[in-house]
């Protein structure tokens, strides 16, 4: 398989709400949203939009993180320093996104707690610079119950499952298949809306297809395949 990135509607939604609120002029909100179940694509995307734009600084949640981990971590990322004071690591954040203009892109950001988003909102008072929270779905509802956040939100962008679209450009681009539109539909039930799950179908798929020498993946090839959905829970026997 090629190891390729495939621009779906989602990823375009995604790269255009970032490059509107990177547009931002400072004091008008800039905070945007970027959020949908696991395997939808929303670290691979945002990781791809860190390559293309040097300027987009990417980080990662770690779970239970205090404000002072969380400040210190951003600190790294964009100078190498890790303040060991929550106030002069803000202090040293607003000065750094200042000079170099840099959007923070923080995935994960479901597991941050109400208090470090507050922090982070502070920095985006401070600075009018971007910051993208990406996450599963709570981190929407989290934000939307906090009013003064929300406020400050200009763009919110949802990562939806797959679609049959999205099935027959990455046959097409990552393993030059041609998928028959009802396969594709097929693929879309098996995967359960998972990006994560289409990439191993279609390694399997790829792996029938060269075996035998197919160019073209038909509903019956698909049926064929291995069922990848977690195995029910047995019922417990009665005696």
């Amino acid at each position: 398989m090629k190891n390729v990135f495939i621009d779906t509607s989602r990823v375009m939604a995604f790269q255009e709400a970032v490059n509107v609120v990177a547009d931002t002029e400072k004091g008008h909100p800039g905070l945007m949203l970027a959020w949908g179940f696991a395997g939808r694509g929303k670290t691979k995307c945002a990781r791809q939009y860190t390559i293309r734009n040097e300027n987009a600084v990417l980080i990662r949640v770690f779970e239970d993180w205090t404000p002072q981990a969380m400040l210190s971590s951003i600190c790294e990322e964009l100078n190498g320093m890790r303040p060991g004071r929550i106030d002069l690591a803000k202090r040293v954040i607003i000065e750094e996104l200042d000079k170099s203009k840099k959007i923070l892109l923080i995935d994960e950001a479901d597991r941050l707690s109400i208090k470090n988003i507050e922090h982070l909102r502070d920095i985006h008072d401070e600075t009018g610079r971007p910051i993208v929270l990406i996450g599963e779905p709570s981190i929407y509802a989290q934000v939307k119950a906090r009013s003064r956040i929300w406020q400050r939100v200009t763009r919110a962008v949802e990562f939806g499952p797959v679609v049959i679209d999205d099935v027959m450009i990455f046959g097409l681009k990552a393993c030059d298949l041609k998928i028959e539109p009802v396969a594709a539909d097929r693929i879309v039930q098996k995967c359960q809306g998972s990006f994560r799950l289409l990439y191993h179908i279609m390694v399997e798929l790829e792996r029938v297809a060269r075996a035998n020498k197919i160019e073209v993946i038909s509903l019956e090839i698909v049926d064929n395949l291995p069922d990848r959905r977690p195995a029910p829970t047995p019922e417990r026997i009665k005696k």
